[in-house]
């Protein structure tokens, strides 16, 4: 009797499925758990390097940019006829007023210095000689251009002492050439570098970390703590070991996380500095909140597993008695809870196909979506055209007013388009760059150019925010004629780039058309 009882027993395979069940349990759960860890620390570093780049273009780049950019006209301006010697020499009066006038323009520079190739200078604004100080000689001073050293690049600076402030900054200047070749001075911005370490201060950091500029050789020259300026807060050997480009060093001896950007002219690094130990108690609280929900998720199965064994003993009670008196009741079906999750994973899928086919920045499809697109309809030996759309003296507006009005300027031009086509059921597709892509199909053929036209006028005549910018775009427009898309592609290219010389803010047809 008791051999049939043991045979009959279901409690002890209940009770080795659950121990099995919570062996795997606590296995998986330790190792999602190291692998969360260590994708969250992944995580922080990409935060890192991104809180880094944005420092460095958005913020670095644009006032390197803008003062490069105001000395540049500057230099060409001195550069004409005798301007250079008639502001030092002739009329150094109304020279120190244009000078002021132009120093107005750039908070970031505390003063200017013009000098002429034997020396004599002009400086904004000016300054009185102490008696009995040493006598200025602007030709030994690092930013004066000797005629070995002309070029025609500006070129910065390393930490020096100004002579008349006796305090250290980095000087930006340029050589002032005539258009025949020849050296008649140098133009010189001498930075407030207290001035430009401001806006740091008012930056706030993902995680808790130091964030600063330094040149090659580590020292100091924008930093959030003016109190840093020129002192020595990264080693040498530490930045030998970063390349050309972005990316992250890890000092083993302090344990700490250097993100870098680095720049070629200037030659100075974007350096965001975090503690691998702040980095490690991130990752650690929020891997023991895991732990806890892993905790709690196998006392759950550990109090079901008993309810389990206590609920199947009524179970095979009421199997029994079932069988006895022959009274069942149907168990409810599942085909509501099916179809709530065939809903739910279907617009999931929607979700991924939107993000893996649309352009973040324009929304416009994609050049994965187009290559797609246009396949289908060449497989399926369906007539269209294409239309290949480039936007004129791009990279002007992007020197000019900068890569945020460049980005402003794709998703306005994006917009306009989109608003037309869409209207027609047709796509816009952002095919790389400052380039677009129109596919339209057969029964749009006939409307191709009247749309492009459309566009065009719209885009031509939109105002802008900026003064001064106008946003014009040219566009190539072939039909297919079951030629391989790269041919089609070139033949439209060639289209695009014959409006383009031929005054752009044009719409152009292949030969084929």
């Amino acid at each position: 009797m008791s051999s049939h009882s043991r045979r009959l027993s279901f409690t002890a395979p209940i009770f080795i499925s659950f121990a099995g069940i919570i062996l795997c349990f606590v296995i998986i759960a330790t190792l999602v758990t190291i692998i969360q860890r260590n994708d969250i620390i992944r995580d922080y570093h990409s935060i890192n390097r991104n809180f880094t780049h944005n420092l460095a273009v958005n913020y670095t780049e644009s006032i390197l940019h803008e003062n490069d950019y105001i000395l540049g006209r500057a230099t060409t301006f001195l550069a004409r006829n005798d301007e250079l010697n008639r502001l030092v020499n002739i009329d150094p009066e109304q020279g120190l007023q244009s000078m002021m006038q132009l120093l107005s323009m750039m908070p970031t520079v505390s003063s200017l210095s013009i000098a002429d190739t034997q020396g004599h200078y002009l400086r904004a604004p000016q300054a009185i000689e102490r008696p009995n100080a040493p006598v200025f000689d602007a030709s030994t001073r690092p930013w004066f251009v000797h005629q070995g050293d002309v070029g025609i690049f500006s070129r910065y600076t390393q930490p020096y002492t100004d002579f008349f402030t006796q305090q250290q900054t980095v000087t930006l200047a340029k050589p002032v050439i005539s258009t025949d070749g020849k050296l008649k001075g140098t133009l010189a911005f001498h930075f407030d570098l207290t001035a430009m370490s401001h806006t740091l201060r008012q930056m706030r950091s993902p995680v808790q970390g130091e964030f600063f500029i330094v040149n090659r050789q580590g020292q100091a020259l924008l930093h959030p703590d003016s109190g840093k300026l020129f002192q020595t807060v990264v080693s040498e050997q530490l930045l030998n070991g970063m390349t050309a480009g972005e990316g992250e060093v890890f000092d083993k001896p302090s344990r700490t996380w250097y993100y870098y950007y680095s720049f070629t002219n200037p030659d100075w690094f974007v350096i965001y500095k975090v503690s691998g130990h702040t980095l490690s108690m991130l990752a650690q609280h929020e891997s023991i909140i895991i732990s806890w929900g892993f905790a709690l998720a196998g006392l759950i199965i550990i109090t079901f597993g008993l309810y389990l064994r206590h609920a199947s003993r009524g179970i095979l009670m009421n199997i029994i008695n079932a069988i006895k008196t022959g009274d069942t009741q149907r168990a409810p079906g599942l085909e509501v809870m099916l179809h709530k999750a065939i809903e739910t994973n279907k617009a999931r899928e929607r979700a991924y196909v939107r993000q893996a086919t649309v352009d973040s920045l324009t929304g416009c499809k994609n050049r994965w979506a187009f290559d797609t697109d246009i396949a289908k309809l060449m497989n399926e030996r369906q007539s269209f055209a294409l239309a290949l759309v480039d936007i004129d003296n791009f990279k002007s507006i992007n020197d000019t007013w900068g890569h945020l009005s460049g980005d402003i300027v794709l998703r306005s031009v994006a917009r306009e388009g989109i608003a037309i086509l869409q209207a027609h059921g047709l796509s816009l597709y952002r095919y790389g760059g400052e380039e677009f892509a129109v596919i339209f199909t057969a029964e749009h053929v006939a409307e191709a150019a009247a749309l492009l036209e459309l566009w065009r006028l719209n885009v031509a005549n939109r105002s802008w925010r900026e003064e001064g910018l106008h946003v014009t775009f040219s566009a190539g427009l072939g039909e297919w004629h079951m030629e391989t898309l790269d041919h089609l592609v070139s033949s439209v290219d060639e289209a695009l780039y014959r409006a383009k010389r031929q005054g752009k803010n044009r719409i152009e047809r292949t030969s084929t058309s």
